[in-house]
C-alpha cells in the first residue's frame, strides 16, 4: 500500500496486485411463476408456463418441451424417432401461439440432441446454441427427483396441437389431480385423472407445485389411438421423470435447484469491484481498508506513519 500527502487530505491507493473480495452472483433457480390460473379455463395466457417450449422442425410445431438449465431443453425421445439431426431443429421460448404475435418469444438453434436409452419411454435433451436472456416469460422448471407427489396434489399439463386454441392455436392446459395408479402402481409410474392429451403435447410436461416451486413429473407421451380405446379406467399412468435421474444428472451440466433449497448472497455483502489503483470501498468485510460506516482509514497504522514522517521532518531541521 501507497500513501500520498497532498494539502488537504490523505488518498489511499490500491495497486493493480490487491486482492479484492470477489462478488459472488445471485443464483439462477427453478419453478418460479407468479402469473395466476384464472378460473380453471384450458386456454393459456402469455407467461403462464414461462419453462414451455414449441419443439420446431422446418418452421412448424411437432413437439413440446421444457427449459430444464440455462442452455437445455427437456423433451419426448419419440418426437426425434425419423430425424434425431439437431440442425434441423430449433426451439422457441416465450411463445403463446402457434400463429400470430408472440413478442416474447426467443428462437434457438439446436446443436445436440442426447437421447435416453432405456426400455419403454425414453427422453430427450436438446442443447441450445445461446443460453436465452431469462424474462418473465422464460424460465427454467425444476426437475423432479425422487419428490413424494401425494394423491389428490393437483397438477397441470400444457401443449399445442392443431385443431385447438382457435386459429391462433393458443396454447392449452390442462388441470388434473394425481391419483392411485392400483395394480399398475410402481415407484417409476405416477397416475393422473383423465385429460385431453393430444399428439402436439408429446414431450411437454406434467407440472406439480410443491413447496412454492413447480417440479416437472412427467415428459408427457401422447397416446397412440389403440391405446385410447383399450384405457377402461379413467386413470393416465405415466413413466416418473425421476426414473431418468443418472441419465440427466450426466446430460446436464447443471441442475437447478429451487428457491427454497437455494441459498442467495445477501447484496448488501458484495464488494466494490475496482481497475488498477482505484479507491476502494468495501462494505462489511472486517479486513478492509476503510471503514465501511464512515469510508475512513481503519487500521492504526495509518496515524503511525504520521507520527513517524513529523519525527523524520523534526530530525532534519535539527541537522
Amino acid at each position: 500500500m501507497q500513501a500520498y500527502i497532498t494539502n488537504t487530505a490523505t488518498t489511499i491507493i490500491i495497486p493493480a496486485t490487491a486482492t479484492l473480495l470477489p462478488t459472488t452472483p445471485q443464483s439462477v433457480v427453478c419453478g418460479l411463476w407468479t402469473s395466476h390460473i384464472s378460473g380453471g379455463t384450458s386456454v393459456a395466457i402469455a407467461g403462464s408456463w414461462p419453462w414451455m417450449a414449441s419443439l420446431q422442425k422446418n418452421g412448424s410445431h411437432v413437439c413440446g418441451g421444457t427449459l430444464v438449465a440455462l442452455d437445455s431443453v427437456l423433451s419426448n425421445a419419440d418426437c426425434f424417432s425419423s430425424s434425431p439431426v439437431a440442425s434441423e431443429w430449433t426451439v422457441v421460448l416465450g411463445r403463446l401461439k402457434l400463429n400470430g404475435s408472440n413478442p416474447f418469444e426467443v428462437t434457438l438453434n439446436v446443436t445436440n440432441i442426447t437421447l435416453s436409452n432405456t426400455t419403454g419411454t425414453n427422453i430427450a435433451i436438446l442443447r441450445l446454441s445461446a443460453q436465452p436472456t431469462l424474462t418473465d416469460y422464460i424460465q427454467p422448471i425444476c426437475l423432479d427427483s425422487g419428490r413424494t407427489f401425494a394423491e389428490g396434489l393437483a397438477c397441470w399439463a400444457a401443449g399445442w396441437s392443431p385443431g385447438r386454441g382457435g386459429a391462433e392455436e393458443v396454447m392449452q392446459q390442462f388441470n388434473t389431480s394425481v391419483v392411485n395408479c392400483g395394480s399398475s402402481s410402481s415407484s417409476e409410474s405416477i397416475c393422473t385423472d383423465v385429460f385431453a392429451l393430444q399428439q402436439g403435447d408429446s414431450g411437454g410436461p406434467l407440472m406439480c407445485k410443491e413447496d412454492g416451486s413447480w417440479f416437472q413429473a412427467v415428459v408427457l407421451t401422447a397416446p397412440s389411438p389403440p391405446a385410447r380405446r383399450r384405457r377402461e379406467t379413467p386413470v393416465m399412468t405415466f413413466t416418473r421423470l425421476s426414473s431418468f435421474d443418472s441419465f440427466l444428472t450426466e446430460t446436464l451440466e447443471t441442475r437447478l435447484s429451487p428457491a427454497s433449497n437455494t441459498t442467495i448472497s445477501d447484496p448488501t455483502n458484495v464488494s466494490v469491484t475496482t481497475t488498477a489503483s482505484s479507491t476502494y470501498t468495501s462494505t462489511t468485510d472486517s479486513n478492509s481498508v476503510f471503514d465501511s460506516s464512515e469510508g475512513r482509514p481503519a487500521h492504526s497504522f495509518i496515524f503511525v506513519f504520521f507520527h513517524l514522517l513529523s519525527l523524520a521532518f523534526c530530525l532534519q531541521l535539527c541537522l
